[in-house]
C-alpha cells in the first residue's frame, strides 16, 4: 500500500468519524430542546388524557376496568397518589383539546400523560398537522398549569398490531367495507408516531412498546396488553415515594 492511499483511507475514516460525530451532536441536541425538564419529580395528582386506550368510562358512563390507568391507580393508591382520566372511546384530539381546559380548571396537576391520536389517524378528513396542532395545544394548556406534560406513544405498530387481516371492517365511523382499506391508515399511525417527537416541543416522551401480539383487533391491546403498558407508564413515575 503506497502512501498515498494510506493518507485516503486515513482521511476518509476521520470523514466517517466526524459525520458520526456531528449527528450524534446533533440528535442529542434535538432531543433535548425537545424535551422537558422535569419540575414535579414526586407526582401525586395524574391526569392521563386519550381515548379508548386509557377510558375507564364509556359513553354511557358505564365503568372499564381493564385499561392501564386502573392498573396504576391500585398500583399507586397507597402511595397518596390521584390518577384522573379524560377520555372516551372513539374520540379524537379535537375533542380532547376541548375538554381539557375544564379539566385543568377543577384540579392543578402534577403530571399530565397524553395518550391521543390513533382517531385522527383512522379518520382521512383529518390530516397530521392538525393532530399535531392540537396535541402542541394540549402540553401548552398543562405546562401554562404548572403540569409536567408526557406523551405516550403508544405500542410498536408490529406483529397483530396493525395486522389489517384481523382490524375490523365495516365499521361506520370510516366506511371501511375491505381489509386492503386499512393500509394508509395504519402507514398515517406509523406517521405520526414518527413525526410526535421530532415536532411537539417542551414535552417528555414514553417511547414505543412492544405488546407482544397481545390484541384481537390489531388495534387495543387485551388486558395483559395494558398490565405491559402499565408497567411502561409507571417507570416514568416510580420515584414516588
Amino acid at each position: 500500500m503506497n502512501k498515498n492511499t494510506k493518507q485516503i483511507i486515513v482521511y476518509s475514516a476521520i470523514g466517517v468519524a466526524s459525520a458520526i460525530g456531528l449527528f450524534s451532536l446533533f440528535y442529542f441536541l434535538h432531543k433535548r430542546l425537545n424535551s422537558a425538564r422535569i419540575k414535579n419529580k414526586n407526582p401525586k395528582k395524574i391526569l392521563f388524557v386519550g381515548d379508548s386506550q386509557v377510558a375507564v368510562v364509556n359513553s354511557s358512563g358505564g365503568k372499564i376496568t381493564y385499561t392501564y390507568p386502573n392498573i396504576l391507580r391500585e398500583k399507586l393508591s397507597n402511595k397518596g397518589v390521584s390518577i384522573d382520566v379524560l377520555a372516551l372511546g372513539g374520540k379524537t384530539t379535537d375533542w380532547m383539546k376541548k375538554n381539557l381546559p375544564a379539566k385543568l380548571k377543577s384540579k392543578k396537576y402534577d403530571r399530565v400523560i397524553i395518550h391521543g391520536g390513533g382517531n385522527d389517524t383512522s379518520n382521512a378528513s383529518i390530516p397530521l398537522s392538525t393532530t399535531i396542532k392540537n396535541i402542541q395545544e394540549m402540553v401548552d394548556l398543562a405546562k401554562n398549569n404548572g403540569a409536567d406534560v408526557f406523551i405516550n406513544l403508544g405500542y410498536k405498530i408490529q406483529g397483530k398490531f396493525g395486522d389489517i387481516n384481523i382490524m375490523p371492517v365495516g365499521r361506520p365511523a370510516n366506511l371501511l367495507t375491505k381489509k386492503e382499506q386499512w393500509i394508509p391508515y395504519v402507514q398515517k399511525r406509523k406517521e405520526l408516531q414518527r413525526l410526535l417527537p421530532n415536532q411537539i416541543k417542551g414535552v417528555n416522551f414514553i417511547n414505543p412498546y412492544d405488546l407482544q401480539s397481545k390484541t384481537t383487533d390489531g388495534i387495543h391491546p387485551t388486558v395483559a396488553g395494558h398490565k405491559i403498558v402499565a408497567e411502561k407508564v409507571y417507570e416514568t413515575i416510580k420515584k414516588v415515594k
